[in-house]
């Protein structure tokens, strides 16, 4: 099940947090995790998130690992969110010695071509009809789901899902926000940030207009 992932080399020291139904990582848990981590060690929160976007974890492909029985799985897409929330968080601690610290720019910067990555992987990989709907994964029901929606259905086809349709809305807003706060510092941001807006746009559009009647994935 694994056998696309030969380049995987985990060798890395991963927080746990706790014994009993671990030790294993889920990206989606870690990046969580991360957040109150920031709190105490903003450094090793930093490191966490980081080293799931290294070429040693992230596949040539850009998917970012799931989890370590099946690492071609798909996790809500909450990186993004969870980089930036650490970002502020550590920024917040920085500016109690330094008042003008602009935060750790490297860290994001550097987190963020990674995760714009992922995030065609996203695009090219789970919007199979390039209609803006996603598909795919342990995503807003966890792993609970009557289906496996990683897998074909038993009569074939796909299951066009609002909950990841959503997180990769999130996810476009989420890019946007950093690199927003990249383009304060160099303006070669800008545009990007401007790209992730548009593509917000794409996602919302679909969720209100998808089907004949335009129904939408939202039911009151």
């Amino acid at each position: 099940r694994n056998r696309e992932w030969e380049h995987l080399n985990n060798a890395d020291i991963i927080s746990m947090p706790d014994k009993w139904e671990y030790p294993w990582y889920a990206a989606w848990d870690l990046a969580f995790h991360c957040i109150p981590l920031a709190m105490i060690d903003a450094e090793f929160a930093k490191s966490q998130l980081d080293v799931l976007t290294r070429e040693w974890f992230m596949h040539p492909n850009g998917q970012i690992p799931a989890y370590e029985w099946a690492f071609g799985d798909v996790n809500p897409p909450v990186h993004a969110w969870a980089a930036w929330r650490v970002f502020q968080i550590d920024r917040k601690q920085r500016r109690k010695r330094d008042a003008a610290d602009p935060g750790d720019l490297e860290f994001l910067e550097r987190i963020f071509h990674k995760l714009m990555l992922n995030f065609t992987w996203w695009v090219n990989r789970k919007d199979s009809e390039g209609r803006n709907v996603f598909q795919g994964g342990f995503l807003g029901l966890d792993n609970i789901g009557v289906f496996d929606r990683s897998a074909p259905l038993p009569t074939g086809g796909h299951i066009d899902q609002s909950d990841s349709t959503a997180w990769m809305a999130m996810y476009s807003l989420n890019l946007m926000r950093i690199a927003i706060e990249l383009a304060l510092h160099n303006r070669v941001y800008e545009g990007i940030a401007t790209k992730f807006f548009e593509h917000f746009l794409y996602i919302a559009k679909a969720m209100t207009d998808i089907g004949e009647h335009g129904s939408g994935l939202w039911d009151d």
